[in-house]
């Protein structure tokens, strides 16, 4: 919650509650957990100020389901990292689509090969490749090992190598299989939840 009550103090307007399915950046909270928490928790201390979602959020059923846990609205990334109109790489995507949730992984130590020296309580979420293979468990010593892959990792970049490049995706990869418009996915997802939120409401009454 400390991280909350510094983007209360910095005036925010809205808070995004980021669980660890994220792809790219963030903490060691899961999403759904967290999410009634940050809710419960802003309405003691600052009910005006919106509570989004993200971190696994891919589909309606993502979206009924931070709705149902005091959320917003949410944040959605590695659905739209494989939208039409998005800039990622065609080799990117085609890599990650068809995968699954286990084909990611979270780790501090492709920072720290890179010397990126990002707050040590945050790790990175990617796709699983040749390097994380290498050196996802072996944190500490990334850390010892501080840039050494930095030349490294700049080469294969410039060559589009993802055996080394980290490929940004969320656990929600699983879940996605095109790469349809952006439109779309904002008017399915929004009918997908709009459906399950009516079904359940109308369960619960039936019960």
């Amino acid at each position: 919650m400390a991280d909350i009550d510094l983007a209360l103090k910095a005036g925010a307007a809205a808070v995004i509650a980021q669980g660890s399915e994220a792809g790219g950046h963030g903490a060691s909270r899961s999403t759904f957990p967290f999410l009634p928490e940050a809710a419960d928790y802003l309405k003691q201390c600052s009910p005006e100020t919106l509570l989004l979602a993200a971190g696994g959020v891919a589909d309606g059923r993502g979206l009924a389901a931070a709705l149902i846990l005091g959320a917003d609205g949410v944040v959605v990334g590695t659905r739209f990292w494989a939208s039409a109109e998005a800039l990622t790489k065609k080799a990117h995507t085609d890599r990650a689509i068809g995968a699954n949730g286990d084909s990611t992984v979270r780790t501090k130590a492709l920072d720290a090969l890179r010397g990126i020296a990002w707050p040590r309580q945050y790790s990175f979420r990617f796709l699983r490749n040749r390097l994380s293979n290498e050196w996802a468990n072996r944190e500490e010593e990334a850390f010892q090992a501080f840039s050494s892959q930095a030349e490294r990792y700049a080469r294969a970049r410039a060559l589009d190598d993802l055996d080394t490049v980290a490929v940004v995706c969320g656990e929600a990869i699983g879940i996605i299989h095109d790469r349809p418009s952006a439109e779309s996915i904002v008017t399915s997802m929004a009918e997908q939840a709009e459906s399950i939120l009516r079904t359940g409401v109308g369960r619960w009454l039936d019960s």
